[in-house]
């Protein structure tokens, strides 16, 4: 069985980045804890989900076969199926 850790730690917000987030997270209907930690962790999953090797072989995978990536004008897409 596997157990989710969590680390508590006790962090300063400035008063006006306090009020926003609480609104924002009245607007969604959840905690301002909850909606904290819910911004971390897509931070965090976004950040790695860029060097994700699973997300490297998604990508490959979509690379179409037998077109010269030259040909593909657009650069990110290039890029993205030159992984």
């Amino acid at each position: 069985m596997e157990t989710a850790t969590a680390h508590r730690k006790l962090i300063d917000i400035k008063t006006s980045v306090f009020e926003e987030l609480t609104l924002q997270a009245q607007d969604r209907g959840i905690s301002l804890k909850r909606y904290i930690e819910n911004l971390l962790e897509e931070t965090c999953l976004s950040r790695k989900s860029a060097y994700s090797p699973g997300i490297s072989r998604l990508i490959g995978s979509a690379r179409p076969k037998g077109i010269d990536l030259s040909s593909i004008e657009d650069d990110r897409l290039q890029y993205l199926l030159s992984k």
